[in-house]
């Protein structure tokens, strides 16, 4: 396996560096939101109080140094030159050992160095500032022909089927959230549609879609009927991990078709084996 990483689509091997971590937290920071009042051990933690009734995140920092050398100073500064394009920005940030987890990432600090041996070798150290969770690299699609899939990963070649449901009316849809951390996915609902409620764990979300094709997309806490937006009631949840069933009511019969998608997110590695699929590709 290669020892580096892939920044915005150009691998670390390209500029002839050589790799070394720092420091790779595998866990996010929790924000942490607290009272401490007189006359009271301890303090109140609300890190909890929100309606996803979860800790939340804080982004993590990944430090990484890069060994340069060259025959001389020059030569030093060219490569240095192109370094200096490919870190700058955001992009998508992949290491070797992680081919399976994609993580949202900026260079946010300066990067310093100091020539050596008469400038023919330096030392970069870069710090990328990444969301707290990794994500994989398919949606519910599947994985695509060049991932990096080893021939005994238990995940389906195609999971599109297990996340595209009929209903006749009102049902129940069984959906496999396969990371380790909650997603907003987006629900895409077609047919012949009327008021709609999608509940999961004692919350529910309502809106009308009045025979529209209609999106609901909960990371950005918007439902889409046609081609505009219509009010909800309710709110938008999150889909743990494993498997979930959201019971979904139409208030008209006649067939309706749903598609549910997602990017699978994780805390730091993404591991397959522990997935039960249950009956969603049988």
């Amino acid at each position: 396996m290669r020892n580096g990483f892939t920044f915005k689509n150009r691998h670390s091997s390209e500029f002839g560096v050589t790799v070394r971590t720092k420091s790779r937290p595998i866990t996010a920071g929790v924000k942490s939101f607290t009272s401490d009042l007189p006359y009271r051990d301890g303090e109140y933690d609300f890190s909890k109080a929100n309606p996803h009734g979860r800790e939340h995140y804080a982004k993590r920092t990944f430090v990484i140094s890069l060994g340069i050398t060259a025959d001389n100073l020059a030569a030093l500064q060219g490569k240095i030159s192109k370094l200096a394009l490919w870190l700058t920005g955001s992009g998508e940030l992949i290491f070797d050992d992680l081919p399976l987890v994609v993580w949202q990432a900026r260079v946010t600090d300066e990067i310093a160095y100091m020539p050596e041996h008469g400038g023919t070798k330096a030392e970069l150290e870069v710090s990328f500032s990444a969301e707290p969770f990794g994500e994989a690299l398919f949606g519910t699609e599947g994985p695509l022909i060049g991932h990096p899939l080893q021939i005994e990963s238990e995940i389906p070649l195609s999971t599109d089927c297990a996340y595209t449901y009929t209903l006749d009316g009102s049902g129940n849809i069984c959906i496999v959230n396969f990371g380790d951390m909650p997603v907003s996915p987006v629900i895409k609902i077609t047919g012949k549609t009327g008021g709609i409620t999608l509940s999961l764990g004692g919350k529910t979300l309502a809106f009308s879609a009045g025979g529209k094709s209609v999106t609901a997309d909960f990371e950005k806490q918007t439902v889409k009927a046609g081609d505009g937006l219509v009010g909800v009631t309710g709110e938008f949840f999150e889909i743990p991990a494993g498997i979930n069933h959201v019971d979904v009511t139409n208030s008209v019969q006649g067939n309706i078709i749903i598609t549910v998608g997602f990017k699978a997110k994780y805390m730091y590695g993404a591991d397959y084996s522990h997935i039960d699929w249950g009956d969603a590709l049988a």
